[in-house]
Order: C-alpha cells, then structure tokens, then sequence
C-alpha cells in the first residue's frame, strides 16, 4: 500500500516533467493547470484510500495536498 501511494501520488508530477522535457513552454497557464489536475488527482487518491479503508494518514495527506494545491491555484489564478 505504502508504495502504491508513493505513485500515485508522484504520478502527475513524472508527466509535468516529462511535458517539460517535451519542450511544451512553461507558461503561467501550464502551471495553474498542473495544480488543478494534481488537486484534483490528490482529492481522489484520498477518496480511494478512504473507500480501501486505508490508513487515515494516508487519506489525511492526499486530502491536505489536494486542497492545497487548489488553493494555491485559486490564489495564483487571481493575481494578475
């Protein structure tokens, strides 16, 4: 389970890299989009843990990082 999450969880991170690595520009856009899907991916990562009766820690974290990662996207997508 321990690796499984560890993953998941880096999953959207190793595709931000590899678009990155693609040549695809790293624009402000780019960026507000990776922390909605990572947001949202995180959310659901922890919603899957808690339907797998998971340990709390683990839907405890995917929950934070999920909610800070929309947060920090709502707070970076009203600046100008």
């Amino acid at each position: 389970m321990l690796l499984f999450n560890l993953l998941l969880g880096l999953l959207p991170a190793l595709i931000l890299g590899a678009s990155w690595a693609a040549g695809i520009a790293d624009d402000r856009q780019h960026r507000l989009m990776f922390l909605l899907v990572y947001g949202l991916w995180a959310l659901t990562l922890s919603m899957w843990n808690w339907m797998r009766s998971a340990h709390v820690a683990w839907i405890v974290l995917w929950a934070g990082v999920g909610l800070v990662a929309l947060g920090v996207r709502a707070i970076a997508s009203r600046r100008p």
